[in-house]
């Protein structure tokens, strides 16, 4: 099936290689673009601000100051803004007004990618997608499960419902709990890489799933993300190594 691949920054989503994304957990605003300013120099094709570790979250113009930010000092790598609630790993928690209102700030201020998540008042998914599509970003719709690896048929549901609500791109991280799981999330991978039209992006976390950051190339999933100094997920590895491995494969 081909892929509805997309411009993101200078790097084509969803086409060649998979991209190396860089997550920003700073607190402040000096510290956030200090971090982007670092990455100047290394091999991210992608820059993720997670939103929910800034200390002025919840105060729009602060949000947009930062976002301004953000893309002057990274020039050409895409920007991915992302508030990763509590309920799915993240720092903070918010109500769904806010949740909407800091994504819509996000996509205003000229973000190139929103990551949405898909169980977040699941039943109004759609809209909340077809909404920040119209301010001309990419959408991302996320699932997160910390505690567990479903099953494979459950995992390509959940990407396949992803792009039935008219997301750019399917994200799914799980939790191995075994050997099995790993491969499980791969297959998960292959099959949702082949039926669905978007592109895919899929991650065991944790040291067990490693391998699933780096078999992009072989599963399809077409972003992985790598840390430069601290992590947003368990099982990060240094974007340098990253950079070498993709290389290599």
């Amino acid at each position: 099936m081909k892929k509805k691949i997309f411009q993101a920054g200078a790097c084509i989503f969803g086409e060649g290689r998979p991209k190396i994304c860089i997550p920003i957990v700073e607190v402040s605003r000096e510290a956030i673009w200090e971090k982007a300013e670092q990455t100047s120099v290394l091999p991210a094709d992608i820059i993720e601000w997670r939103a929910d570790f800034y200390e002025h979250v919840l105060e729009p113009e602060a949000v947009s100051a930062v976002l301004k930010g953000l893309k002057e000092r990274l020039g050409k790598r895409a920007l991915l803004f992302t508030f990763r609630t509590k309920g799915e790993g993240g720092n903070c928690a918010v109500s769904i007004d806010a949740y909407d209102a800091l994504n819509e700030t996000a996509a205003k201020a000229g973000a190139d990618l929103v990551d949405v998540e898909l169980y977040l008042d699941e039943k109004n998914a759609g809209e909340r997608i077809r909404k920040l599509s119209s301010f001309g970003c990419r959408v991302i719709v996320s699932s997160h499960d910390f505690q567990k690896t479903p099953a494979v048929e459950e995992m390509v549901r959940r990407l396949q419902q992803m792009e039935q609500l008219g997301a750019d791109a399917a994200k799914l991280a799980v939790m191995p709990k075994s050997r099995q799981d790993v491969l499980n999330l791969l297959q998960a991978s292959i099959t949702a890489d082949d039926l669905l039209s978007v592109p895919v992006v899929t991650m065991s976390m944790g040291v067990q799933g490693v391998l699933s950051r780096l078999g992009g190339c072989l599963t399809g999933s077409a972003m992985t993300f790598a840390s430069a100094g601290k992590t947003s997920a368990p099982g990060q590895i240094p974007v340098e190594q990253m950079a070498c491995i993709l290389e290599v494969l």
